[in-house]
């Protein structure tokens, strides 16, 4: 039962993690585009990403427990990064190329997720899965803007 508990607040925190991450990055990026649809889509995601991450914080709540969300220092690299990747080339192609390896690393990151919490419940399960498949989505659909 213990072990149920644990690996269902870590496969939700995992949740919150990644979905910061996007909004986070998103937040950062969307400013920087001009194509209307580019940008439309870049607004969905940052939707999701929002909807969410409120799941998983509700979800947190209900088990007793209290999301930890992206360590400072997590934050301050991707924003690094992104500023760097942007420097001189803020072109939709080469921004929906960093959203989409974004993308690819979340797919990951939610797949590791689930191998390492397999005692989570069907529920933070799901969630864990519905965000996978968004991140797989969303990489097929930035492949547009290539």
């Amino acid at each position: 039962m213990e072990n149920q508990k644990n690996d269902n607040l870590n496969l939700l925190e995992a949740v919150v993690q990644n979905t910061e991450m996007g909004k986070n990055t998103l937040e950062q990026i969307i400013p920087m585009t001009e194509e209307p649809r580019f940008r439309a889509e870049l607004l969905r995601q940052q939707n999701l990403y929002r909807e969410f991450n409120q799941e998983a914080h509700t979800a947190i709540a209900a088990c007793g427990g209290q999301a930890q969300g992206q360590s400072t220092m997590a934050k301050l690299n991707t924003k690094m990064g992104v500023a760097m990747k942007t420097l001189t080339d803020k072109s939709t192609r080469n921004l929906a190329q960093m959203l989409s390896e974004g993308s690819s690393q979340g797919v990951m990151d939610c797949v590791k997720s689930q191998k390492d919490y397999p005692d989570a419940t069907p529920g933070a399960k799901r969630l864990m899965q519905k965000l996978q498949d968004f991140e797989e989505d969303s990489r097929l659909r930035l492949e547009a803007f290539l």
